[in-house]
């Protein structure tokens, strides 16, 4: 066909040009050049950006990963505590400050006194087991009011003094456990070695750590296993032991705390708590509360809690936070609590909407009641709860509150503190972030958050980009091809 101007290229059907002319290479250098770029960019940045949270989340170097087939598919148990560098994780990804008393091995534990912690604003209990030089566990018999100190020199005073099977003195822990959870209370597992149980080999301890592990691997509200070991101990070998039984809780070691070298913490990698408190002075015990507030981690207090002891260790704190933490003192004597943190997940992730940040407040912190001062959130709870909930504000990059005592018949008296969780979600609340159910951050074998989902989530949003970017190069090599053709 023939026009005046001269000859004219045949126009060519669609279809003919996709089976003869398609070659990727020949959109370079036209519309191809800045669609393939993009595309290519967008797919490494994803993975990139995924590959960094994920590398934050791996286990430990000396984490072992041999787990059973029942506890490596279970899902964690509700309460279960894990660590995101160095704080103490809920499964929401909430930082965690546990305070708590510790109970020596063979000391009864019944349900008024677990009453009094929970009104002293406690929300963890540590409760000891004897162990026996062979890894066994016998039933003790202690006194109430007795407190074991977790030096090695003082773990005569937890030795058995009974003859009993291994199962006499578990089944003696477990009731105590059962005791403690079904309050509403988070409990840590500590193993004491008698005396001639600290001089046997790693072996021992491995084998108490199993059996504990096997027992109470699917406990609710279990902190972790505590061990009363010599340093020299394998960490392999019993990181191993309780991996062997339990895929999801923390083993816990002995180290001298950071600001106090008479004081003593335990430790899962970065995570620490203090445990060790060497003089029972109220001042002593206030400055090593203090000690512990400002370094941002928890406690188990192991001397005996007379009234005034406890009046001293029960005092307001942040139990449970939904960001990370950036400043948190408590001053006695204005009972003053400042608390500052970033409403973003120690973890990594984000928040589901409507997770809430608690403060503890005793009864006796505030004779007259208290007032709360908040910027970033919104408190949720009626004056004069024993529990503070607040819930972080839409857009707010940064959440500062104040507990301060409120002046005689200002404020309702103050109601004791309930133990569990009293702050559901917030729904529908005004200027909050609002309704939602909570997002479960998983555990890895180390306890430390698992980052399947970090990596998964960006790979998903990689291939979801590059099917985008795919469509427009495919319609810019289909409107080359028009033009050329046409």
């Amino acid at each position: 066909m023939y026009s005046s101007g001269g000859p004219v290229a045949p126009v060519r059907r669609t279809s003919e040009w996709r089976v003869s002319r398609w070659r990727p290479w020949a959109l370079i250098g036209s519309a191809g050049v800045p669609v393939t770029a993009t595309m290519i960019a967008a797919v490494v940045l994803a993975v990139v950006i995924g590959t960094v949270p994920a590398a934050r989340a791996q286990p430990t170097p000396d984490a072992v990963r041999t787990t059973s087939a029942s506890s490596a598919s279970a899902s964690p148990p509700a309460g279960t505590v894990v660590r995101a560098d160095r704080f103490a994780v809920d499964l929401d990804g909430r930082v965690l400050f546990l305070h708590g008393p510790a109970v020596p091995p063979g000391v009864a534990v019944d349900i008024a006194t677990v009453a009094q912690w929970v009104a002293s604003g406690f929300t963890a209990v540590s409760l000891g087991v004897s162990m026996g030089p062979d890894g066994t566990f016998t039933a003790t018999a202690g006194r109430a009011g007795v407190q074991a100190r977790r030096s090695a020199d003082a773990t005569a005073t937890a030795t058995a003094t009974a003859t009993a099977t291994d199962s006499d003195g578990l089944d003696q822990l477990a009731a105590s456990v059962q005791l403690v959870t079904g309050q509403g209370l988070r409990v840590m597992i500590q193993i004491v070695p008698t005396v001639p149980a600290t001089r046997v080999g790693d072996e021992a301890y491995a084998a108490a750590l199993r059996r504990v592990s096997s027992r109470f691997h699917d406990v609710a509200g279990l902190v972790g296993f505590e061990l009363v070991a010599p340093p020299s101990a394998s960490s392999s070998t019993l990181n191993g032991a309780v991996r062997a039984q339990d895929a999801h809780h923390l083993l816990w070691r002995q180290s001298t705390a950071p600001f106090d070298p008479t004081a003593t913490v335990v430790i899962n990698d970065e995570a620490a708590l203090l445990v060790g408190w060497p003089d029972g002075d109220p001042a002593a015990v206030a400055r090593l509360a203090a000690a512990a507030d400002t370094t941002q981690i928890g406690w188990f207090f192991d001397r005996p809690l007379t009234d005034t002891a406890a009046a001293v260790v029960a005092r307001p704190y942040p139990s449970v936070i939904a960001g990370v933490p950036v400043g948190f003192t408590y001053t006695p004597s204005g009972r003053l609590l400042a608390l500052s943190y970033l409403p973003v997940s120690a973890t990594g992730g984000t928040f589901g909407r409507g997770v809430t940040t608690q403060i503890r407040v005793p009864a006796r912190a505030y004779p007259d009641g208290y007032l709360v001062r908040a910027s970033g959130a919104t408190v949720l709870s009626a004056p004069g709860a024993g529990v503070v909930c607040l819930v972080t504000d839409v857009g707010a990059s940064r959440v500062d509150v104040r507990v301060e005592p409120a002046a005689t018949g200002q404020a309702p008296p103050v109601a004791p503190p309930v133990a569990g969780d009293p702050c559901p979600p917030a729904r529908g609340t005004a200027g909050a972030t609002a309704t939602g159910a909570r997002t479960p951050v998983p555990a890895s074998p180390d306890g430390k958050v698992n980052g399947v989902l970090l990596w998964t989530l960006p790979l998903a949003g990689a291939a979801g980009m590059a099917a985008l970017l795919g469509c427009l190069f495919w319609r810019a090599r289909r409107g080359q091809a028009n033009w050329t053709g046409g």
